[in-house]
């Protein structure tokens, strides 16, 4: 029963601070709401035994991940969208229904047991956790899609050096 009210309590201001992620006019504090939502995930994700995913969430996620946005949103001048006001278009008042109709249509079925929850559980080695788990999978299965990524992320890193450089030297 503790760890249903602790869910609830988390999902709870997940959800909220979700909402006061879109309805945010300044982009500093729809951030600040999005680090808040990261934490929530994370808190739920230890509230299920992914303690390594929880770790993740935290470090890279509402960490690294939410200092390079604050880095873009105070480079960028977002004063003239303030200005305007907040105004939902047709394509992306098509898109907002579409995204609740589906969390419904998610909902009711994870309601009605025919979703994940009765997915069968693999067992975990007692040894390493689950975070042996995640590298054995990570590191023996997906090991060449990982070094493709990473051979990915290091290809655009050189490449935002190089754009970076080349602006500076036009200047």
């Amino acid at each position: 029963m503790a760890e249903l009210v602790i869910f609830l309590s988390f999902a709870s201001i997940m959800l909220f601070s979700s909402l006061m992620v879109i309805t945010r006019k300044n982009a500093v504090p729809a951030a600040v709401y999005l680090v808040i939502t990261m934490l929530c995930a994370a808190a739920l994700y230890a509230l299920m035994g992914a303690d390594f995913v929880a770790t993740i969430q935290v470090l890279v996620y509402a960490g690294a991940i939410m200092v390079l946005f604050l880095f873009v949103i105070m480079l960028l001048n977002t004063e003239s969208d303030i200005e305007h006001g907040f105004q939902i278009k047709g394509p992306d008042f098509v898109m907002i229904a579409l995204t609740v109709l589906s969390f419904a249509i998610t909902c009711i079925a994870l309601m009605a047991g025919k979703g994940a929850v009765n997915a069968p559980m693999e067992t975990m080695p007692v040894d390493g956790g689950n975070t042996l788990a995640v590298a054995k999978v990570l590191f023996v299965n997906y090991l060449w899609p990982f070094e493709l990524a990473s051979v990915l992320i290091l290809m655009a890193i050189v490449a935002s050096i190089v754009i970076a450089k080349r602006d500076n030297a036009g200047h």
